[in-house]
């Protein structure tokens, strides 16, 4: 009975234990990230033609995603973020909220915890692919 029940508690820890990782991203107020996302947020270069989408790489699967004003249309809000992936890519789908005058705040910054290394990275908006402004790490 004894060897039963140490049979089941190591079958059932290897079984927890190789759970599918998934990709995961939240939102996050500028303090709560590192000194490197930090810099480079203030050591990013404004232009004329910015659309306001910056990606830092953190570390192979850590990335943190900064959006500020410029990827704002006039008179629209920060929308919704998702992301897909397939084997080789990983997408970032950002909207816009439309009919909102005054952002509560003017930057959206999202931790993102990726399920692997890929190869290729993609961002979308409004379902239209784009670039990202700045890329860091």
């Amino acid at each position: 009975m004894r060897r039963f029940l140490v049979l089941i508690v190591l079958i059932s820890s290897i079984i927890s234990g190789c759970g599918k990782k998934e990709v995961s991203f939240s939102e996050i107020h500028l303090g709560q990230a590192t000194t490197d996302v930090k810099k480079f947020i203030e050591n990013r270069v404004p232009s004329a033609d910015s659309n306001g989408i910056h990606i830092f790489q953190h570390t192979a699967n850590q990335r943190y995603l900064y959006l500020d004003q410029d990827f704002l249309e006039s008179g629209k809000g920060f929308g919704s973020l998702d992301i897909k992936t397939d084997d080789s890519t990983w997408s970032i789908y950002l909207t816009e909220e439309p009919d909102v005058t005054e952002p509560a705040e003017n930057y959206r910054l999202y931790k993102i915890k990726l399920d692997k290394e890929y190869e290729y990275m993609r961002v979308f908006t409004n379902g239209e692919e784009t670039y990202f402004q700045t890329v860091g790490g």
